[in-house]
């Protein structure tokens, strides 16, 4: 791993395991971090110390304004409109994973 990457913090991601226990997606990885996909496309995974979400971008925009998630920029100054980060809560964050699962569901039927 390249030595400006955030690394994945690994508790984190077991919870985040946890919580994806029941879901319909399949475990991998994207830029050496622990994620989920669905129809090849990742979902939803570990950045740092919080869980990335795809949720469309006028959920995630939702979200931001509520204080309920973070913009996520992965370099600083480009945030992907269609991504929120979790640092926080993540016992409670089950029905916002399972949303990023549909979500992506939807987005790759075809």
């Amino acid at each position: 791993m390249a030595a400006n990457m955030v690394r994945p913090n690994a508790e984190v991601a077991a919870r985040m395991h946890a919580l994806m226990a029941d879901q319909a997606a399949q475990p991998g990885k994207m830029f050496g971090s622990p994620c989920y996909k669905v129809n090849g496309k990742m979902a939803l995974g570990v950045f740092g110390d919080g869980i990335v979400l795809k949720l469309g971008e006028t959920r995630s925009r939702a979200l931001i304004e509520s204080g309920a998630a973070q913009s996520f920029e992965p370099m600083p100054g480009r945030a992907w409109r269609e991504w929120v980060l979790l640092t926080g809560g993540f016992e409670d964050a089950g029905p916002l994973l399972a949303e990023a699962v549909a979500f992506v569901r939807r987005e790759t039927a075809g």
